[in-house]
């Protein structure tokens, strides 16, 4: 049969005669599929796209506050990703039976990017954050959850195995705890980057005027 291009759902548009058509193929990084009509499924699809909002979300904050927590935290979320990448073709473990994706599945890296990114910046609300318990108990709770929602959206769309994810949890609590301890014991190194960055942007003019600037109090 002839290669069909898909513009829509249910809008087959067939290659026009005498012109040749590229094989195409789906971006992996955010290509979900879920259940037509299921309401859980699409939320969770968009769940198990969260952490690459997350991702976005941070490296936005080390732009506008040029506070290098932000890119430390980014830059162990990546490399722990980088990590499970490498081990997913080590192991070869295959997915679970009729999932849509490609490739081996040990271990998550969903999990282990979410739950490093809980377990870190949990920490950095204990450490760091200046403000009422309950306010850090609810910021650490909200963490945690949408680790556990992006696990769990793995699980549903039958993407990785509970073992998978459990793996990958693992692997991301124990990342996130040791990165946070790596940032504490070069928290003087650490400093001294800070103080370049302020100053690179410095040099590059770079500010951000909140509302409150023309309108004091």
């Amino acid at each position: 049969s002839s290669p069909q291009q898909i513009l829509g759902p249910g809008r087959p548009n067939a290659p026009r005669k005498g012109v040749a058509m590229p094989s195409v193929k789906a971006l992996s990084l955010t290509h979900v599929v879920y259940e037509e009509g299921s309401r859980t499924g699409q939320a969770l699809a968009l769940v198990t796209l969260s952490p690459l909002f997350a991702a976005f979300g941070i490296l936005s904050a080390f732009v506008v506050t040029r506070e290098l927590a932000w890119a430390w935290a980014l830059g162990g979320a990546v490399i722990i990703d980088g990590i499970c990448l490498v081990l997913k073709d080590l192991i070869n473990q295959p997915r679970p039976a009729g999932s849509y994706r490609e490739g081996p599945g040990m271990p998550s890296e969903h999990a282990a990017f979410s739950v490093f990114l809980a377990v870190h910046l949990s920490l950095c609300i204990l450490r760091r954050a200046r403000c009422a318990r309950l306010l850090k108990a609810i910021g650490i709770s909200a963490l945690l959850l949408w680790a556990l929602a992006v696990m769990a959206s793995r699980h549903y769309l039958g993407v990785h195995s509970m073992a998978q994810l459990a793996v990958g949890a693992g692997m991301g609590a124990v990342a996130g705890l040791g990165w946070s301890k790596a940032e504490a014991f070069l928290e003087v190194p650490l400093a001294k980057v800070q103080f370049s960055i302020n100053a690179v942007w410095e040099w590059l003019d770079i500010h951000y005027e909140g509302y409150c600037r023309n309108h004091e109090a």
